[in-house]
């Protein structure tokens, strides 16, 4: 099992592979410098300083925010409830759109308000093992988690972006520590996630294979469609369903 260090050594990872030293990060982010200083030594980051580091690293900020162990704040976490046929069915309509109308489902998707959350995401069952929050697949589902995707949501969108067909219950042991992540499966974590290969594999301290083939348009985009889902309700998600149908696909 691959155990992953603390976020102080998880950013030096990502910092290393980027090219970046501290300094320039805090110049970036504009932050004073005793901030990122204290959390390189081992301080705990607090919130705010995520949220200025997230876009300067180019990273999701809910992403940033479990890469640091931290709880998700309400307005970056998932909504929850019996979405995951919702979620599944925009993103594969939306995947099909030509570029333009990709770029009107989402701007939709981004107009609608924020939903009310409603308790556990659908396809964690109740009885999964208790998981290994230090491990690689653990941190890696998580991430996943926070588009409001259950297990079985995870192995559906997989399906749709990366043609990688496992059942549910796979995810499951992954999230668990149970099965190491092998390098084909962290490239296709990096494509759902929106993420550079390069980045993710850093960060995880693991290798890549010797070819990743970078996503086509229609699947990073649908990755990033996938981020703006998580805040969305059944109604919702079923409204930008409705206008992803709607849309010529030519």
């Amino acid at each position: 099992m691959t155990e992953l260090p603390g976020f102080p050594a998880l950013l030096a990872r990502l910092l290393d592979h980027r090219g970046l030293d501290l300094a320039e990060l805090t110049r970036r982010a504009d932050v004073a410098g005793a901030e990122p200083t204290a959390v390189a030594a081992g301080g705990a980051p607090d919130p705010a300083l995520l949220r200025r580091l997230a876009p300067v690293l180019g990273l999701d900020t809910a992403d940033l925010f479990e890469i640091a162990a931290l709880p998700l704040p309400a307005d970056l976490a998932p909504v929850g409830g019996m979405v995951t046929t919702s979620i599944v069915s925009v993103v594969r309509f939306g995947k099909a759109l030509p570029a333009d109308r990709r770029a009107e489902l989402r701007a939709f998707v981004a107009s609608l308000p924020h939903a009310r959350q409603v308790g556990r995401i659908e396809g964690l069952p109740a009885s999964a093992p208790a998981p290994d929050p230090s491990s690689a697949g653990n941190l890696l589902m998580r991430m996943v988690a926070s588009r409001n995707l259950g297990w079985t949501g995870t192995a559906k969108i997989f399906h749709q972006l990366t043609g990688r067909y496992w059942m549910s219950d796979a995810y499951g042991r992954i999230a668990s520590g149970a099965q190491e992540p092998t390098p084909e499966l962290v490239a296709d974590f990096a494509t759902v996630l929106g993420l550079p290969a390069g980045d993710l594999a850093a960060l995880l301290g693991m290798p890549l294979p010797p070819q990743v083939p970078r996503p086509d348009d229609a699947v990073a985009d649908a990755a990033l469609l996938l981020r703006d889902l998580r805040r969305l309700g059944v109604e919702q998600l079923r409204e930008a369903e409705d206008l992803a149908r709607r849309l010529p696909v030519a």
